[in-house]
């Protein structure tokens, strides 16, 4: 699991000026929630190149997913006890029709996310309570409310797919979570939820270097500077 939510700050972009030598980066930052299962479309500005002035270095993208509440009930309905594993929480993708998310294995640039609480469980064969009741008492029975669970992935953008990205123009990143509990089939078990509430961000980071000739305008006005302050 990764930290998450703390990738996440409430602003949607910022400049962070660098020296000229190190180069500058922009960093966008979109959020989302809701109930899943949930799509929801992410607007970005593309980079703007300022007329081939500017060269764009690399873009990363980080992905972020926490939910949280929720309830997960397991009733074993079997005439035998029943023992195994349980997950319950949300994963989360992203996809645009718009760029390309890919790196430089032109691969996923992030990879699903799995939000989950995971844990084993071990029931008693059915005590008498009938099918279609989920019954959350033991000793046939649990129930498991939901925590906080959190998960981050991150990538570059492969170079190759860069002029997706710059322009003057806006892309769109689609987020995509959905709900999941799974209990491994185990026979006999029925099973009901309540859903996790989900909250995210995808963040967009361009970092870039202005051309050569740039770079020269700009000593020359430092050195201009310098001479008037003399």
């Amino acid at each position: 699991m990764g930290k998450g939510l703390g990738l996440c700050v409430p602003m949607l972009m910022v400049l962070l000026v660098g020296s000229v030598a190190m180069g500058d980066t922009i960093i966008q930052i979109e959020e989302f929630s809701g109930i899943p299962n949930l799509t929801e479309t992410l607007t970005f500005n593309q980079f703007d190149d300022a007329g081939g002035t500017l060269t764009l270095q690399s873009i990363q993208v980080i992905f972020s997913l926490e939910v949280q509440g929720g309830q997960l009930v397991l009733d074993n309905d079997g005439e035998l006890a029943a023992s195994g594993s349980y997950e319950f929480g949300a994963k989360g993708d992203i996809s645009s029709t718009d760029v390309s998310l890919v790196n430089a294995s032109f691969l996923p640039v992030t990879s699903e996310l799995g939000a989950v609480h995971g844990d084993s469980f071990s029931l008693a064969a059915n005590i008498g309570d009938g099918a279609g009741d989920y019954d959350p008492n033991g000793p046939d029975g649990m129930e498991y409310n939901g925590s906080t669970e959190n998960d981050s992935d991150s990538g570059y953008i492969s170079p190759l797919v860069f002029a997706d990205y710059i322009g003057t123009g806006t892309y769109d990143i689609d987020a995509d979570v959905t709900q999941w509990q799974d209990f491994g089939g185990v026979s006999g078990i029925e099973w009901a939820v309540n859903p996790v509430s989900a909250s995210g961000c995808v963040k967009v980071i361009y970092n870039y270097i202005p051309e050569p000739a740039t770079l020269s305008v700009l000593a020359l006005g430092g050195l201009a500077l310098i001479r008037r302050r003399k």
